[in-house]
């Protein structure tokens, strides 16, 4: 038997060791490490910040790799489709559509925004499949 609240833990793991990573890179507290996904130009993009001071944008290749899968133009499209179908669920302009991924209370959780209003947590086990 499946059990879901186990694998999104997994999934949740393996985002923050990610974030833990990108922010060791950066010289940061991983407490404060933000990424955030969003369209700029009718593009997805991957952001790193800290807090709200913005560092970089990160590839999805970077991405993809970090969890040991290869990276082909489908996972771009995958995580837009995705972005394209969370905006429509929650009634949000695609444009101004944001998933945050931050530590909130220990855990490392995405969370779907309307530009700087937030509307809901995601699951994480979601959000990697967009990506892997």
């Amino acid at each position: 038997m499946l059990n879901i609240f186990n694998i999104e833990k997994q999934a949740s793991k393996r985002v923050h060791k990610f974030l833990l990573h990108k922010s060791t890179e950066e010289n940061i507290e991983s407490a404060n490490a933000r990424l955030v996904i969003n369209v700029i130009i009718g593009k997805v993009s991957i952001h790193l910040f800290d807090q709200n001071k913005f560092l970089k944008t990160l590839s999805i290749r970077a991405i993809v790799e970090f969890f040991g899968k290869e990276y082909d133009e489908t996972k771009v499209n995958s995580l837009s489709d995705y972005l394209k179908k969370i905006s429509q669920e929650n009634n949000i302009e695609f444009s101004k559509a944001n998933i945050v991924i931050c530590e909130t209370k220990g855990e490392l959780k995405p969370h779907l925004y309307n530009e700087n209003k937030y509307v809901k947590r995601l699951s994480t086990i979601e959000l990697l499949t967009a990506v892997s």
